[in-house]
């Protein structure tokens, strides 16, 4: 896995954002999928998981040059998992 994502240096604020309500939305369907495939407790279990894991440092996140973003980040991931509650 590339533990690296460069976002190209001439990228627009607006194609920042894009990118990251893309990404936002890829992972919202992932959670979607398992709750079909698996239930909403598998769902649940895995949104769980996913923001332990980047609170504790097992989602690689030296991608993140502050507290602020690594933050903003965790937030993004825990309110995705609101949805199967």
């Amino acid at each position: 896995m590339n533990d690296k994502i460069q976002i190209p240096s001439d990228a627009s604020h607006e194609q920042v954002e894009i990118i990251v309500g893309a990404m936002y939305l890829a992972l919202a369907d992932a959670f979607d999928h398992i709750e079909r495939a698996e239930g909403g407790a598998s769902a649940r279990a895995f949104q769980d998981e996913l923001v332990t894991k980047l609170k504790e440092g097992g989602v690689s996140m030296s991608l993140l040059d502050d507290a602020a973003t690594f933050d903003f980040v965790v937030a993004m991931v825990d309110s995705l998992g609101k949805v199967h509650a």
